[in-house]
């Protein structure tokens, strides 16, 4: 066992360690190399094969013959090489089409030399010194870490670097696809990923133009240059130093917020409140936090809870269906029989470290792969036999507070809770499907010429619940959008209204 350890650290060590060479001519690769007109078709036809052998939903949404005809036409409008930004932003919305938000075109990343690396880490890039909302299609900047102050929250960018925002809004929501036919989900993805989009797009620089619209309707024009980590860090709120005082079972903060927290929104202790920003947070004990949050509403009566979804891209399906034995008193089924293709083999789609290890373990995904007595493929999980409750589940009111970025294992959960009709949900349509969506195991393939990569899921993953509404989310009961002054005074209406007729 030792050996084969060590054996295994040696060879990742080797993996791992590239020259300044090999390092230059990756980078050149993804960034000013054109990659010839043949290899690039090659890439379109790997990317719709693979798809077509692991994607379980692949015509959900699209018929076969539209979607073919996307990717003959994607291969007859490569006529001169392109780089790989120029092709990703072909692919990309082909990809898009298939209406599935967990299939994407990953762009490859800059790799840095060891002292290059230090000296981005000291660096807050002009992009990334703002968050961005997006209201009536328009670009605001929702928080600033800039020590440029002429572009201060609430400010909406008309163009940067001459590039005009409504551009590239628009090309930034044909790389983005939500679960079937929703359109809550692009604002929500395109705010949380702007900068990374625009990193893409138009690569990173040390000064970027900025124009914007003053308080007094005119257009205003200032340059916003890149801050070193020490001077950044300086404008944070002082505040956030308290919160390492927190119970260490909350994982990680980002941009100085818990990812998961617990409090009470009266005094009177009647209504308690739940927010869980992600299911898949580092280091946080998602059993220990909801065995003390319904331990501590038991024990002081609370009549109220309030799970703040909002912004929950999903994650651990285990932590989600945990959350939900919580929320019932009966013997529960969460998720019907995860269907798959059965046709993705690390042996054929793997890279070198997976065909690798399938060497080294002699197994992959396809080796979990059962097949019921009608002839369907599926993947045992649990959840899909009945569970029982948690002796401790809560028996008051539950209201869901969902959004446009609730998505994946968030989306399951809300699911599940609107087939019993045990929540009132508050908000906006989940960006994540009600009926289906796929996920389980989700792969990331590079694409040999142009180094893009495809990540999908290989099972269908349903609640034990349906809709009559094809490709949408969860409706609320009580639609609420945030106005642009609500997200910049950090007024909550969602919050406001269950406090004002929660008890009605």
């Amino acid at each position: 066992m030792l050996k084969r350890l060590f054996f295994l650290s040696i060879v990742a060590f080797c993996f791992a360690c590239k020259s300044v060479n090999q390092i230059n001519k990756y980078n050149n690769s993804i960034t000013i190399d054109k990659h010839s007109v043949s290899d690039l078709k090659k890439d379109v036809d790997f990317t719709y094969t693979l798809l077509k052998d692991g994607h379980p939903g692949l015509y959900w949404y699209i018929s076969k013959q539209k979607l073919d005809y996307k990717f003959d036409s994607l291969k007859k409008s490569i006529v001169e090489p392109l780089t790989s930004v120029e092709f990703y932003k072909k692919l990309t919305p082909v990809v898009a089409a298939i209406k599935c938000g967990h299939t994407s075109v990953k762009f490859p990343s800059i790799e840095y030399k060891a002292d290059e690396l230090k000296d981005l880490k000291k660096k807050t890039f002009p992009i990334h010194q703002f968050s961005y909302t997006i209201s009536d299609d328009k670009l605001f900047v929702l928080e600033s870490k800039s020590e440029n102050k002429l572009v201060k929250p609430g400010t909406e960018i008309v163009a940067i670097d001459g590039i005009k925002t409504q551009s590239i809004l628009n090309d930034f929501n044909q790389l983005i696809s939500s679960d079937g036919y929703n359109t809550t989900h692009n604002s929500k993805t395109v705010e949380r990923n702007f900068a990374q989009y625009f990193k893409i797009y138009y690569q990173t620089k040390d000064s970027v133009n900025f124009k914007f619209r003053t308080e007094k309707d005119s257009i205003g024009e200032t340059y916003v240059t890149t801050l070193k980590k020490k001077q950044a860090d300086t404008s944070k709120n002082p505040i956030k130093i308290k919160q390492t005082k927190n119970p260490k079972y909350v994982g990680q903060f980002k941009d100085g917020k818990a990812q998961m927290d617990f409090r009470f929104l009266d005094e009177k202790r009647d209504f308690a409140y739940l927010k869980i920003q992600s299911f898949s947070i580092i280091g946080a004990d998602y059993g220990q936090f909801y065995k003390q949050l319904f331990d501590s509403i038991a024990k002081v009566g609370t009549k109220n809870l309030v799970i703040d979804l909002r912004g929950n891209g999903g994650g651990s399906l285990e932590h989600s269906r945990n959350l939900f034995s919580y929320l019932t008193d009966k013997d529960f089924v969460y998720l019907q029989k995860s269907l798959t293709n059965g046709q993705y083999d690390y042996r054929k789609y793997g890279n070198k470290w997976q065909k690798f290890m399938y060497f080294i373990n002699g197994h992959n995904d396809r080796d979990y792969v059962r097949e019921d007595k009608n002839g369907n493929r599926y993947s045992f999980m649990k959840g899909i036999n009945a569970l029982p409750p948690n002796p401790k589940n809560f028996k008051g009111k539950v209201f869901v507070l969902i959004d446009g970025y609730t998505f994946s294992a968030a989306s399951l959960l809300s699911a599940n809770l609107k087939g019993i009709d045990r929540a009132t949900f508050i908000g906006e349509e989940t960006g994540g499907g009600f009926n289906q969506c796929v996920a389980g195991h989700l792969p990331v393939v590079k694409l040999n010429n142009s180094k893009l990569a495809i990540r999908f899921g290989l099972y269908k993953m349903s609640p034990n619940a349906k809709s009559d509404v094809v490709g949408r989310g969860i409706f609320p009961d009580v639609e609420i959008t945030s106005s642009l002054t609500d997200k910049i005074t950090g007024c909550d209406r969602e919050i406001d209204w269950i406090l004002n007729n929660g008890n009605g």
